[in-house]
Protein backbone atom coordinates (compact mmCIF):
# COMPACT_ATOMS: atom_id res chain seq x y z
CA UNK A 1 0.00 0.00 0.00
CA UNK A 2 2.61 2.75 1.24
CA UNK A 3 4.77 2.11 -2.56
CA UNK A 4 1.49 3.03 -3.88
CA UNK A 5 0.79 6.33 -2.13
CA UNK A 6 4.78 7.21 -2.18
CA UNK A 7 6.18 9.80 -4.66
CA UNK A 8 9.87 8.00 -5.56
CA UNK A 9 12.85 8.35 -3.27
CA UNK A 10 14.52 10.47 -6.14
CA UNK A 11 11.79 12.75 -6.41
CA UNK A 12 10.90 13.37 -2.58
CA UNK A 13 14.91 14.08 -2.22
CA UNK A 14 14.65 16.59 -5.27
CA UNK A 15 11.64 18.37 -4.15
CA UNK A 16 12.87 18.86 -0.53
CA UNK A 17 15.14 20.95 -1.32
CA UNK A 18 12.36 23.19 -2.26
CA UNK A 19 12.24 23.64 1.35
CA UNK A 20 15.30 24.95 2.17
CA UNK A 21 15.53 28.28 4.13
CA UNK A 22 18.26 31.07 2.77
CA UNK A 23 20.47 31.62 5.50
CA UNK A 24 21.85 34.71 3.04
CA UNK A 25 18.97 37.48 5.04
CA UNK A 26 21.00 40.96 5.70
CA UNK A 27 18.40 42.08 7.63
CA UNK A 28 16.35 40.66 10.52
CA UNK A 29 13.43 43.18 9.94
CA UNK A 30 12.22 45.66 7.55
CA UNK A 31 14.47 48.22 7.30
CA UNK A 32 12.21 51.67 7.28
CA UNK A 33 9.02 50.55 9.51
CA UNK A 34 9.26 49.96 13.59
CA UNK A 35 5.99 48.92 15.60
CA UNK A 36 5.03 51.61 18.21
CA UNK A 37 2.64 50.55 21.43
CA UNK A 38 1.05 53.68 22.99
CA UNK A 39 -1.47 54.08 25.98
CA UNK A 40 -4.55 55.32 25.74
CA UNK A 41 -3.85 59.18 26.85
CA UNK A 42 -4.15 62.11 24.62
CA UNK A 43 -0.43 62.90 25.41
CA UNK A 44 0.35 59.72 23.20
CA UNK A 45 -2.55 61.00 20.68
CA UNK A 46 -0.23 64.32 20.58
CA UNK A 47 3.22 62.56 20.18
CA UNK A 48 1.99 59.47 17.27
CA UNK A 49 0.37 63.34 15.48
CA UNK A 50 4.05 64.73 15.98
CA UNK A 51 5.46 61.78 14.13
CA UNK A 52 3.10 62.34 11.62
CA UNK A 53 4.16 65.82 11.25
CA UNK A 54 8.31 64.83 11.46
CA UNK A 55 7.56 62.84 8.05
CA UNK A 56 6.58 59.65 9.89
CA UNK A 57 3.45 57.89 8.60
CA UNK A 58 0.79 55.29 10.05
CA UNK A 59 0.70 52.44 7.95
CA UNK A 60 -1.65 50.12 9.94
CA UNK A 61 -3.12 49.65 13.43
CA UNK A 62 -2.58 46.24 14.07
CA UNK A 63 -6.14 45.14 16.02
CA UNK A 64 -7.43 46.31 19.51
CA UNK A 65 -3.94 45.77 20.80
CA UNK A 66 -2.72 49.29 20.86
CA UNK A 67 -0.03 48.81 18.22
CA UNK A 68 0.71 50.45 15.05
CA UNK A 69 2.69 50.51 12.23
CA UNK A 70 4.43 53.39 11.55
CA UNK A 71 6.58 54.40 8.17
CA UNK A 72 9.58 56.21 8.85
CA UNK A 73 10.57 59.75 7.29
CA UNK A 74 12.99 59.08 4.96
CA UNK A 75 16.53 58.99 5.89
CA UNK A 76 15.83 58.19 9.32
CA UNK A 77 17.13 54.40 10.36
CA UNK A 78 15.27 51.72 12.74
CA UNK A 79 17.98 52.42 15.02
CA UNK A 80 17.58 55.88 15.60
CA UNK A 81 14.03 55.54 15.49
CA UNK A 82 13.67 53.14 18.58
CA UNK A 83 16.29 55.59 20.52
CA UNK A 84 13.89 58.49 19.91
CA UNK A 85 10.68 57.40 19.59
CA UNK A 86 10.72 55.14 23.15
CA UNK A 87 11.26 58.66 24.80
CA UNK A 88 7.93 60.13 23.38
CA UNK A 89 4.66 60.39 26.10
CA UNK A 90 2.34 57.48 26.06
CA UNK A 91 4.39 55.14 24.08
CA UNK A 92 4.77 51.96 26.05
CA UNK A 93 6.93 50.00 23.70
CA UNK A 94 8.90 50.78 20.47
CA UNK A 95 10.29 47.80 18.16
CA UNK A 96 11.73 46.90 15.19
CA UNK A 97 8.72 44.81 12.49
CA UNK A 98 10.78 41.61 12.26
CA UNK A 99 10.97 39.27 9.84
CA UNK A 100 10.16 35.76 10.62
CA UNK A 101 10.79 32.30 8.65
CA UNK A 102 10.12 28.05 8.06
CA UNK A 103 11.72 26.15 10.49
CA UNK A 104 11.49 22.69 8.20
CA UNK A 105 14.92 21.29 7.20
CA UNK A 106 15.36 19.15 3.73
CA UNK A 107 15.08 15.35 4.05
CA UNK A 108 17.58 12.82 4.23
CA UNK A 109 16.62 9.20 2.25
CA UNK A 110 18.07 7.21 5.63
CA UNK A 111 15.70 9.02 8.32
CA UNK A 112 12.06 7.52 5.65
CA UNK A 113 10.69 5.73 7.95
CA UNK A 114 6.84 5.56 6.97
CA UNK A 115 4.11 7.17 9.81
CA UNK A 116 6.01 5.59 12.99
CA UNK A 117 5.21 9.14 14.55
CA UNK A 118 1.46 7.97 15.21
CA UNK A 119 2.12 4.67 16.57
CA UNK A 120 5.55 6.39 19.13
CA UNK A 121 2.39 8.72 20.50
CA UNK A 122 0.26 5.80 21.02
CA UNK A 123 -2.28 7.56 18.55
CA UNK A 124 -4.36 4.37 18.44
CA UNK A 125 -5.04 3.76 22.07
CA UNK A 126 -6.18 7.48 21.18
CA UNK A 127 -8.81 6.43 18.14
CA UNK A 128 -10.01 3.88 21.10
CA UNK A 129 -11.75 7.00 22.41
CA UNK A 130 -11.97 9.37 19.98
CA UNK A 131 -11.10 9.89 16.28
CA UNK A 132 -11.39 13.68 16.59
CA UNK A 133 -14.37 15.96 15.32
CA UNK A 134 -15.80 18.31 12.28
CA UNK A 135 -16.58 20.63 15.28
CA UNK A 136 -13.19 21.45 16.20
CA UNK A 137 -10.68 23.90 14.38
CA UNK A 138 -7.12 24.16 14.09
CA UNK A 139 -5.61 27.03 12.36
CA UNK A 140 -2.68 26.42 10.96
CA UNK A 141 -0.23 29.50 9.95
CA UNK A 142 2.06 28.60 7.57
CA UNK A 143 2.62 28.73 3.42
CA UNK A 144 -1.01 27.62 3.15
CA UNK A 145 -2.91 24.38 2.31
CA UNK A 146 -3.69 22.73 -0.85
CA UNK A 147 -7.20 22.58 -0.04
CA UNK A 148 -8.10 19.91 -3.25
CA UNK A 149 -5.63 17.57 -1.90
CA UNK A 150 -7.39 14.14 -1.81
CA UNK A 151 -6.86 13.29 1.54
CA UNK A 152 -7.25 16.94 3.19
CA UNK A 153 -9.98 18.46 1.14
CA UNK A 154 -13.13 16.38 3.20
CA UNK A 155 -11.28 17.91 6.96
CA UNK A 156 -11.16 21.68 5.29
CA UNK A 157 -12.70 24.56 6.87
CA UNK A 158 -14.93 26.35 4.98
CA UNK A 159 -16.39 29.75 6.17
CA UNK A 160 -20.06 29.20 6.54
CA UNK A 161 -21.03 32.57 6.05
CA UNK A 162 -19.44 33.12 2.90
CA UNK A 163 -20.16 32.30 -0.69
CA UNK A 164 -16.97 31.32 -2.80
CA UNK A 165 -15.72 33.37 -5.23
CA UNK A 166 -18.38 36.29 -5.42
CA UNK A 167 -16.20 38.67 -4.91
CA UNK A 168 -18.74 40.18 -1.71
CA UNK A 169 -17.82 39.99 1.83
CA UNK A 170 -21.07 38.29 2.52
CA UNK A 171 -20.16 37.80 6.48
CA UNK A 172 -19.01 41.28 7.01
CA UNK A 173 -16.02 40.32 8.51
CA UNK A 174 -13.73 42.68 6.63
CA UNK A 175 -12.57 39.95 3.95
CA UNK A 176 -14.14 39.09 0.59
CA UNK A 177 -14.24 35.51 -0.19
CA UNK A 178 -12.28 34.07 2.91
CA UNK A 179 -13.56 30.63 2.42
CA UNK A 180 -10.79 28.56 3.43
CA UNK A 181 -8.63 31.41 5.22
CA UNK A 182 -6.99 33.99 4.16
CA UNK A 183 -3.45 34.57 2.30
CA UNK A 184 -2.10 37.58 4.31
CA UNK A 185 1.22 37.39 2.55
CA UNK A 186 -0.44 38.42 -0.85
CA UNK A 187 -3.03 39.92 0.84
CA UNK A 188 -5.67 37.96 -1.14
CA UNK A 189 -8.72 34.91 -0.10
CA UNK A 190 -6.65 31.98 -1.78
CA UNK A 191 -4.43 30.68 1.00
CA UNK A 192 -3.69 27.83 -1.46
CA UNK A 193 0.04 26.35 -0.85
CA UNK A 194 2.45 27.19 -3.59
CA UNK A 195 5.60 25.67 -1.29
CA UNK A 196 4.51 22.39 0.74
CA UNK A 197 5.24 23.01 4.19
CA UNK A 198 1.60 24.31 4.98
CA UNK A 199 0.27 20.66 2.88
CA UNK A 200 2.73 18.74 5.25
CA UNK A 201 1.99 19.95 8.54
CA UNK A 202 -1.94 19.75 7.52
CA UNK A 203 -1.61 16.14 6.84
CA UNK A 204 -0.06 15.91 10.36
CA UNK A 205 -2.90 17.13 12.05
CA UNK A 206 -5.65 15.56 10.10
CA UNK A 207 -5.58 14.42 6.76
CA UNK A 208 -8.79 12.21 6.28
CA UNK A 209 -8.37 8.44 8.30
CA UNK A 210 -10.30 5.35 7.29
CA UNK A 211 -10.89 5.77 3.67
CA UNK A 212 -8.49 3.80 1.80
CA UNK A 213 -6.19 6.66 0.74
CA UNK A 214 -2.81 7.93 1.32
CA UNK A 215 -2.22 8.60 5.23
CA UNK A 216 -4.14 9.80 8.27
CA UNK A 217 -3.56 12.52 10.98
CA UNK A 218 -3.32 12.24 14.59
CA UNK A 219 -7.12 13.42 13.71
CA UNK A 220 -9.05 11.19 11.27
CA UNK A 221 -12.00 14.26 11.76
CA UNK A 222 -11.24 18.02 11.73
CA UNK A 223 -11.63 21.26 10.29
CA UNK A 224 -7.94 22.89 9.00
CA UNK A 225 -8.13 26.69 9.15
CA UNK A 226 -6.09 27.52 5.98
CA UNK A 227 -3.36 30.92 7.00
CA UNK A 228 -0.91 31.78 4.67
CA UNK A 229 2.27 34.10 5.73
CA UNK A 230 4.70 32.93 3.64
CA UNK A 231 5.44 32.64 -0.55
CA UNK A 232 5.85 30.08 -2.45
CA UNK A 233 9.68 30.13 -1.98
CA UNK A 234 9.17 30.18 1.49
CA UNK A 235 10.08 34.18 2.04
CA UNK A 236 9.97 35.03 5.14
CA UNK A 237 6.81 36.80 6.57
CA UNK A 238 6.83 40.51 9.21
CA UNK A 239 5.52 40.88 12.86
CA UNK A 240 2.64 43.00 10.92
CA UNK A 241 1.84 40.11 8.80
CA UNK A 242 2.09 37.50 11.56
CA UNK A 243 0.02 40.08 13.80
CA UNK A 244 -2.89 40.35 11.32
CA UNK A 245 -3.01 36.38 11.32
CA UNK A 246 -3.29 35.99 14.47
CA UNK A 247 -5.94 38.67 14.53
CA UNK A 248 -8.20 37.23 11.66
CA UNK A 249 -8.42 33.82 13.72
CA UNK A 250 -8.82 35.84 16.81
CA UNK A 251 -11.64 37.53 14.82
CA UNK A 252 -13.29 34.27 13.37
CA UNK A 253 -12.98 32.98 17.08
CA UNK A 254 -14.90 35.72 18.81
CA UNK A 255 -17.46 35.42 15.55
CA UNK A 256 -18.58 31.59 16.83
CA UNK A 257 -15.55 29.67 14.98
CA UNK A 258 -14.56 26.68 17.36
CA UNK A 259 -11.26 27.74 17.17
CA UNK A 260 -8.91 25.31 19.77
CA UNK A 261 -5.61 24.82 18.41
CA UNK A 262 -2.88 26.70 16.22
CA UNK A 263 -0.22 25.12 14.90
CA UNK A 264 2.97 27.32 14.29
CA UNK A 265 5.75 25.83 12.69
CA UNK A 266 7.90 28.35 12.83
CA UNK A 267 10.53 31.42 13.95
CA UNK A 268 13.69 32.20 15.01
CA UNK A 269 16.81 33.87 13.84
CA UNK A 270 17.27 35.20 11.21
CA UNK A 271 13.80 36.40 11.53
CA UNK A 272 12.95 37.66 15.23
CA UNK A 273 16.35 37.79 16.92
CA UNK A 274 15.22 39.71 19.88
CA UNK A 275 11.95 39.83 21.96
CA UNK A 276 8.96 41.09 19.96
CA UNK A 277 6.48 42.07 22.37
CA UNK A 278 3.48 42.99 19.49
CA UNK A 279 3.80 39.38 18.62
CA UNK A 280 3.79 38.20 22.09
CA UNK A 281 0.96 40.52 22.39
CA UNK A 282 -0.97 38.61 19.64
CA UNK A 283 -0.72 35.58 20.87
CA UNK A 284 -1.76 36.21 24.46
CA UNK A 285 -4.80 37.73 22.96
CA UNK A 286 -5.93 34.10 21.55
CA UNK A 287 -4.78 32.27 24.48
CA UNK A 288 -6.89 34.31 26.43
CA UNK A 289 -9.65 33.65 23.69
CA UNK A 290 -9.31 29.90 24.41
CA UNK A 291 -6.57 29.25 21.68
CA UNK A 292 -3.79 26.52 22.47
CA UNK A 293 -0.73 27.55 20.62
CA UNK A 294 1.54 24.72 19.29
CA UNK A 295 5.18 26.53 18.04
CA UNK A 296 8.14 24.90 16.86
CA UNK A 297 11.30 24.88 18.58
CA UNK A 298 13.82 25.22 16.20
CA UNK A 299 16.42 23.11 14.38
CA UNK A 300 19.39 24.54 15.21
CA UNK A 301 20.18 22.12 17.86
CA UNK A 302 21.00 25.11 20.15
CA UNK A 303 19.56 25.44 24.12
CA UNK A 304 16.88 27.67 23.92
CA UNK A 305 17.53 28.69 27.49
CA UNK A 306 20.72 30.14 26.05
CA UNK A 307 20.04 31.25 23.12
CA UNK A 308 16.28 32.02 22.67
CA UNK A 309 13.99 30.99 19.87
CA UNK A 310 10.95 33.30 19.18
CA UNK A 311 8.30 32.66 19.14
CA UNK A 312 8.19 29.36 21.50
CA UNK A 313 10.24 30.79 24.08
CA UNK A 314 7.70 33.57 25.18
CA UNK A 315 6.59 32.82 28.33
CA UNK A 316 3.47 32.63 27.78
CA UNK A 317 0.37 30.28 29.32
CA UNK A 318 -1.05 29.51 26.20
CA UNK A 319 2.17 27.95 24.32
CA UNK A 320 3.27 24.74 23.83
CA UNK A 321 7.07 24.83 22.88
CA UNK A 322 8.03 21.46 20.69
CA UNK A 323 11.39 20.14 20.73
CA UNK A 324 12.24 16.78 18.54
CA UNK A 325 12.52 13.30 18.59
CA UNK A 326 13.13 10.18 15.82
CA UNK A 327 12.40 6.84 15.71
CA UNK A 328 14.63 5.75 17.98
CA UNK A 329 13.11 8.43 20.82
CA UNK A 330 16.77 10.26 20.46
CA UNK A 331 16.64 13.67 21.00
CA UNK A 332 17.08 15.93 18.20
CA UNK A 333 16.82 19.64 17.17
CA UNK A 334 16.42 22.61 19.86
CA UNK A 335 15.90 21.65 23.45
CA UNK A 336 16.00 23.31 26.77
CA UNK A 337 15.31 22.99 30.36
CA UNK A 338 13.05 25.76 31.16
CA UNK A 339 11.85 27.05 27.72
CA UNK A 340 10.92 23.72 25.59
CA UNK A 341 8.40 21.76 26.53
CA UNK A 342 8.37 18.30 25.20
CA UNK A 343 9.33 16.48 22.42
CA UNK A 344 7.34 14.76 19.25
CA UNK A 345 8.34 12.73 16.53
CA UNK A 346 10.43 15.13 14.27
CA UNK A 347 12.02 13.06 11.24
CA UNK A 348 11.12 11.69 8.38
CA UNK A 349 7.93 12.38 8.74
CA UNK A 350 5.40 11.02 5.76
CA UNK A 351 2.10 13.36 5.09
CA UNK A 352 0.31 15.20 2.69
CA UNK A 353 2.33 17.39 -0.26
CA UNK A 354 1.51 20.19 -2.37
CA UNK A 355 2.72 18.76 -5.61
CA UNK A 356 -0.22 17.41 -6.74
CA UNK A 357 -3.79 16.28 -5.42
CA UNK A 358 -2.83 12.67 -4.26
CA UNK A 359 1.32 13.09 -3.59
CA UNK A 360 3.15 12.55 -0.70
CA UNK A 361 6.50 12.58 0.90
CA UNK A 362 8.33 13.06 4.06
CA UNK A 363 10.17 15.67 5.85
CA UNK A 364 12.39 16.77 8.77
CA UNK A 365 12.20 19.13 11.68
CA UNK A 366 10.35 20.67 14.80
CA UNK A 367 7.78 21.95 12.02
CA UNK A 368 7.10 18.46 11.84
CA UNK A 369 6.85 17.56 15.45
CA UNK A 370 4.55 20.84 16.38
CA UNK A 371 1.52 19.25 14.07
CA UNK A 372 1.98 15.89 16.23
CA UNK A 373 1.11 18.15 18.90
CA UNK A 374 -1.12 20.54 17.92
CA UNK A 375 -3.43 17.73 16.84
CA UNK A 376 -3.21 16.06 19.97
CA UNK A 377 -4.65 18.80 21.49
CA UNK A 378 -7.17 19.60 18.69
CA UNK A 379 -8.15 14.97 19.39
CA UNK A 380 -8.40 15.85 23.19
CA UNK A 381 -10.54 18.96 22.73
CA UNK A 382 -12.93 16.71 20.51
CA UNK A 383 -13.22 14.48 23.55
CA UNK A 384 -13.30 16.55 26.22
CA UNK A 385 -14.58 20.18 24.48
CA UNK A 386 -14.64 21.65 27.93
CA UNK A 387 -10.86 21.73 28.65
CA UNK A 388 -9.93 25.02 29.23
CA UNK A 389 -6.47 26.05 27.42
CA UNK A 390 -4.52 26.00 30.45
CA UNK A 391 -6.53 21.91 31.23
CA UNK A 392 -4.87 21.20 27.29
CA UNK A 393 -1.45 22.14 28.09
CA UNK A 394 -1.03 20.40 31.27
CA UNK A 395 -2.73 17.71 30.26
CA UNK A 396 -0.75 17.04 27.21
CA UNK A 397 2.55 17.82 29.05
CA UNK A 398 1.59 15.58 32.33
CA UNK A 399 1.24 12.67 30.11
CA UNK A 400 4.50 12.22 28.15
CA UNK A 401 6.44 9.17 27.98
CA UNK A 402 9.23 10.23 30.42
CA UNK A 403 12.50 9.33 28.86
CA UNK A 404 15.95 9.16 30.53
CA UNK A 405 17.59 10.65 27.05
CA UNK A 406 15.13 13.61 27.94
CA UNK A 407 16.34 14.49 31.19
CA UNK A 408 17.54 17.82 31.68
CA UNK A 409 16.87 19.00 27.57
CA UNK A 410 12.39 19.77 28.28
CA UNK A 411 10.09 20.93 31.21
CA UNK A 412 8.41 17.48 30.80
CA UNK A 413 11.50 15.37 30.46
CA UNK A 414 9.69 13.31 27.84
CA UNK A 415 7.96 12.75 24.33
CA UNK A 416 4.35 13.05 23.37
CA UNK A 417 1.29 10.27 24.02
CA UNK A 418 -1.40 11.37 23.10
CA UNK A 419 -3.26 7.95 23.88
CA UNK A 420 -2.16 8.50 27.88
CA UNK A 421 -3.64 12.07 27.37
CA UNK A 422 -6.97 11.35 26.30
CA UNK A 423 -7.02 8.58 29.14
CA UNK A 424 -5.58 11.22 32.11
CA UNK A 425 -6.77 14.62 31.59
CA UNK A 426 -5.48 17.38 33.47
CA UNK A 427 -8.40 19.44 34.90
CA UNK A 428 -6.88 22.81 36.03
CA UNK A 429 -8.22 25.09 38.78
CA UNK A 430 -6.55 28.17 40.52
CA UNK A 431 -7.05 28.36 43.96
CA UNK A 432 -4.88 32.05 45.63
CA UNK A 433 -4.51 32.24 49.37
CA UNK A 434 -6.53 35.86 49.34
CA UNK A 435 -7.80 38.72 47.03
CA UNK A 436 -6.67 41.53 49.33
CA UNK A 437 -3.65 42.70 50.94
CA UNK A 438 -2.87 45.22 52.79
CA UNK A 439 0.48 47.25 52.28
CA UNK A 440 2.38 49.48 54.50
CA UNK A 441 3.64 52.99 52.78
CA UNK A 442 7.52 52.26 53.04
CA UNK A 443 6.45 49.38 50.42
CA UNK A 444 8.40 46.24 50.26
CA UNK A 445 7.80 42.80 48.83
CA UNK A 446 4.63 40.54 49.09
CA UNK A 447 3.22 37.47 48.09
CA UNK A 448 0.14 35.35 47.34
CA UNK A 449 0.08 31.46 47.61
CA UNK A 450 -1.61 29.91 44.28
CA UNK A 451 -2.30 26.29 44.68
CA UNK A 452 -2.57 24.50 41.43
CA UNK A 453 -2.15 20.79 39.71
CA UNK A 454 1.48 20.56 37.75
CA UNK A 455 1.87 22.26 34.68
CA UNK A 456 -1.15 24.20 35.00
CA UNK A 457 0.31 27.96 33.50
CA UNK A 458 -1.40 31.21 34.56
CA UNK A 459 -0.55 34.66 33.82
CA UNK A 460 0.03 36.97 36.64
CA UNK A 461 0.06 41.18 35.49
CA UNK A 462 -0.31 44.32 37.30
CA UNK A 463 -2.79 47.24 36.66
CA UNK A 464 -0.29 49.71 38.11
CA UNK A 465 3.05 50.51 37.67
CA UNK A 466 3.72 50.77 41.36
CA UNK A 467 3.18 47.28 41.75
CA UNK A 468 6.51 45.06 40.13
CA UNK A 469 5.94 41.35 39.65
CA UNK A 470 8.91 39.80 40.51
CA UNK A 471 9.79 38.13 36.87
CA UNK A 472 7.58 40.44 34.87
CA UNK A 473 8.53 40.58 31.02
CA UNK A 474 8.83 44.38 28.88
CA UNK A 475 4.99 44.33 29.03
CA UNK A 476 4.78 43.76 33.06
CA UNK A 477 3.06 40.13 32.69
CA UNK A 478 4.71 37.15 33.99
CA UNK A 479 4.02 33.52 34.20
CA UNK A 480 3.39 31.12 36.63
CA UNK A 481 2.97 27.05 36.95
CA UNK A 482 1.34 24.86 39.31
CA UNK A 483 1.69 25.46 42.79
CA UNK A 484 3.88 28.22 44.04
CA UNK A 485 4.48 32.12 45.20
CA UNK A 486 3.22 35.06 43.24
CA UNK A 487 5.79 37.71 44.95
CA UNK A 488 5.72 41.32 43.58
CA UNK A 489 7.32 44.74 45.21
CA UNK A 490 5.03 47.69 46.11
CA UNK A 491 7.34 51.04 45.89
CA UNK A 492 7.23 53.67 48.56
CA UNK A 493 4.23 55.94 49.25
CA UNK A 494 4.23 57.97 52.37
CA UNK A 495 1.57 60.73 51.35
CA UNK A 496 -1.82 59.12 50.11
CA UNK A 497 -3.63 56.10 49.97
CA UNK A 498 -3.70 53.99 46.83
CA UNK A 499 -5.37 51.08 45.04
CA UNK A 500 -3.97 48.71 42.31
CA UNK A 501 -4.75 45.47 41.38
CA UNK A 502 -3.01 42.17 40.03
CA UNK A 503 -4.84 39.55 38.14
CA UNK A 504 -3.73 36.17 38.04
CA UNK A 505 -4.84 33.34 36.64
CA UNK A 506 -8.35 35.65 35.73
CA UNK A 507 -9.23 36.66 39.52
CA UNK A 508 -8.75 39.98 40.81
CA UNK A 509 -6.02 40.89 43.94
CA UNK A 510 -6.75 44.04 45.10
CA UNK A 511 -3.63 45.85 46.66
CA UNK A 512 -4.03 48.66 49.22
CA UNK A 513 -1.44 51.33 50.34
CA UNK A 514 -1.97 53.41 53.27
CA UNK A 515 -0.62 54.65 56.43
CA UNK A 516 -3.12 52.51 58.44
Amino acid sequence: MRSNCLITAVVCVLFSATFVMSQQKTDSYVSDEVLIKIDSSAAARNSVESLMNEGAKVIEKLGGLGWQRIKLPAGMTVEEALRQYQKLDGVIVVQPNFYYHLLEIPNDPEFLAGMYGLLVIDAPAAWDLSTGSPDVVVANIDTGIRYTHVDLAANMWTNPGETNGNNIDDDNNGFIDDYYGWDFRDNDSDPLDQNGHGTLTSGTIGAVGNNLIGVVGVNWSVRLMAIKIYSASGAGTTTAMLIAAYQYVLLMKNRGVNIRVTNNSYGGCLEACGYDQATKDAIDALGDAGILNAFAAGNSSENNDVTPHYPSNYTSPSILSVGGSNARDVRVFNYGLESVDLAAPAVGILSTMSTSNSSYGELSGTSMATPHVAGAAALLSAYNPSLSVASLKATIMNTVDVLPQFAGFNRTGGRLNVGRALQNQTVCSFGLSTQAISVRTKGGYYSVNMTAAPNCDYSVKSNVNWIKVSGAGIAGAAVGSGNGMVTFRVGVNPTITRTGTLTISGQTVTVTQSRN
